[in-house]
């Protein structure tokens, strides 16, 4: 059944987790118009259910939460979204979910799962009856080429699918790369460690870790914050509130000891709480703009195209004007007192000035009399810059006072302001996203643009509040131990150590081998453990990839990697607005579409995700 070689066209979508199954939806939604009732077969392979797909699966522990309030998360392209297949408006996670929603706004990730399982169910038992739906519960191992009928052996004609369950293979004329996030196998390490990572937080890696253990930890982003609900309440500790509200960790004593660290040295701040009241009627509004004032993507594109262009000169100074707008727009809003110049004055001058940092600098010191009004992105992107320590404790006082600091300043009833940048972050990094697939990046751009954004990363996609609060009582409570900035890392061999540490040192596995972690931030403090928790995303590596598909077709050159002018390996090579992948030989597959994962849309915004999905489905349905 699955080998047609009749009139029906066959598209394979390889992975249907959110941005699969929202592909599905938009082919489907799209057929009626384009493809009429003529027969289509449409091919779904994800070893996972469909539409939660891996991250998603819904037997996972309820410890595990988003980071975007289910209110701001929908699979459903309403009436705000500019493309030219028709819309499915639909509930948010939100609105459908019979599920309590944790810290006030956020859903576990296993209920989100439902809801993708849903959406899926939902529009593909609606599909139009010329289409024929095969879910293959399995992995792609290979695509292999057949020559088209009649043709030489080098024309390209159907993609061969072939598969790990032991099914027969089946023919595709369009394949869709959606597995998401890609796995990589961890970085052998001397005998006797153990290293759990990178990648997502995984249940079952982390009850390998004994009770009271010291711990390594490398990263403190959301997988750190997801590892910390398993290692704490998923062993029994509680979280309470002491009379005067402030929150208190209750270890069961299962816990390992946690010995954590990362570049910044910081974990990433939570997402603001709630929005505050709405604001006088004389004051400027508040309400986030629907779309950018300064940092667009027409005026973003108009600067890219000029010759010898580069985002770091020509763009970026765009997104930092459209940041500090948002900023002070919310300061002067809500904070008028602090402000020394009417927002009208200010506006307009504001205006006039974007292409002049300096000149920006100097207006926002007339106007906002305490620097620490004022926005600084430095500042806020690299907290214990050129900081030094007189030991592990004093990081430690300075690190919970710094975590109290950013808790407040983003739950409290000045967090307006923090909340005002967070949107604006979200939306030029949409702009951004737009432009790279679009085809407005090319490779070099789209290097320095993640680089400069990583920025926007950091300061907007937080955990929620209530995680935040946690960890701060973890680290009062002993469980976790900062390491500082510039956090490094060594594996040694029993031969290699030394018989001196400072503050944290701990158990050394049998023959003395041990990883070591230091901060330059905190002279002569060294902690050491047999285990090394990588609490991040693994950075692309063609030759430590997992997927068997991914494996054969970068081996055939198949697939390659753009490379940055240090040399490194980056994303894979794309053709640009389509897709496409391009070979070790220049040519491009038009056939294939690689579309990497992407953020959650949220409604009524005309989310760059449903039209880009949107796209891609009509070009698979067109030939375009």
């Amino acid at each position: 059944m699955n080998d047609h070689t009749g009139p029906a066209r066959s598209l394979c979508i390889i992975g249907c987790g959110p941005r699969g199954a929202s592909i599905v939806e938009r082919i489907l939604a799209n057929v009626p118009a384009l493809y009429g009732d003529r027969p289509l077969d449409l091919h779904i392979v994800d070893p996972y259910p469909p539409g939660a797909g891996r991250t998603w699966r819904t037997g996972q522990s309820g410890l595990l939460w988003m980071n975007s309030a289910a209110e701001q998360v929908t699979m459903y392209p309403d009436e705000s979204v500019e493309c030219d297949g028709p819309p499915r408006p639909g509930p948010t996670t939100a609105g459908w979910l019979d599920a309590p929603l944790h810290d006030g706004a956020y859903a576990a990730r296993r209920d989100q799962g439902r809801y993708l399982r849903h959406f899926f169910a939902t529009v593909t038992r609606e599909r139009p009856a010329s289409v024929r739906l095969y879910v293959h519960r399995a992995r792609v191992t290979d695509l292999r080429r057949t020559p088209a009928d009649g043709a030489a052996a080098d024309v390209r004609g159907r993609q061969q699918v072939i598969l790990d369950s032991g099914e027969p293979p089946f023919l595709a004329d369009r394949v869709v790369f959606a597995q998401g996030h890609t796995e990589t196998l961890a970085a052998p390490v001397p005998a006797g460690l153990t290293r759990i990572g990178p990648g997502p937080a995984d249940a079952e890696a982390l009850e390998r870790i004994p009770a009271g253990a010291p711990v390594v930890v490398r990263g403190l982003g959301l997988v750190f914050i997801d590892c910390l609900a398993l290692l704490t309440e998923g062993r029994g500790g509680r979280f309470t509130r002491t009379p005067e509200g402030a929150l208190r960790y209750l270890p069961s004593g299962r816990e390992p000891r946690l010995y954590a660290g990362s570049r910044r040295g910081v974990p990433l701040p939570p997402k603001p709480a709630k929005p505050a009241p709405a604001a006088p009627a004389t004051a400027p509004a508040t309400a986030p703009a629907a779309a950018p004032r300064f940092a667009t993507v027409d005026a973003c594109r108009a600067r890219l195209s000029r010759p010898g262009a580069t985002f770091a000169r020509d763009a970026w100074p765009l997104v930092v004007a459209e940041l500090g707008w948002c900023h002070y727009r919310a300061l002067f809003a809500e904070q008028p007192a602090r402000t020394r110049m009417s927002w009208q004055d200010f506006d307009a001058q504001y205006a006039v000035l974007i292409t002049d940092a300096d000149r920006l600098v100097k207006l926002a010191g007339a106007a906002v009399p305490d620097p620490a009004d004022r926005l600084d992105l430095d500042r806020l992107a690299a907290p214990l810059a050129g900081l030094r320590f007189a030991g592990t404790e004093d990081l430690q006082r300075q690190l919970r006072g710094h975590l109290a600091e950013v808790l407040q300043r983003r739950t409290g009833p000045a967090r307006g302001v923090d909340t005002a940048l967070v949107d604006a972050l979200q939306r030029v990094g949409s702009v951004i996203e737009e432009l790279w697939r679009s085809g407005g990046l090319d490779a070099h751009h789209v290097d320095e643009a993640l680089r400069h954004f990583a920025l926007g990363t950091y300061l907007s996609s937080g955990p929620p509040p209530l995680r935040a609060a946690q960890l701060l009582a973890l680290a009062e409570a002993g469980v976790v131990t900062f390491v500082g900035p510039e956090m490094r890392v060594e594996a040694l061999g029993g031969d290699e150590t030394g018989d001196e540490a400072g503050a944290g040192a701990g158990e050394r596995a049998p023959g003395g081998a041990v990883f070591r972690a230091s901060s330059p931030a905190v002279p002569g403090a060294v902690h050491e453990a047999a285990v090394l928790l990588d609490a991040r995303l693994a950075a692309p590596d063609p030759d430590r990839v997992t997927d068997p598909l991914l494996r054969a077709l970068l081996s055939r050159g198949e697939l390659v990697q753009e490379h940055t002018e240090d040399g490194a390996g980056g994303m894979l090579h794309l053709s640009g607005a389509g897709l496409h992948p391009v070979d070790a030989s220049g040519a491009v597959h038009r056939d294939r579409i690689i579309a990497g994962p992407a953020q959650f849309p949220r409604p009524h915004t005309n989310a760059v995700y449903f039209r880009q999905n949107d796209a891609l489905a009509r070009g698979l349905l067109t030939d375009g």
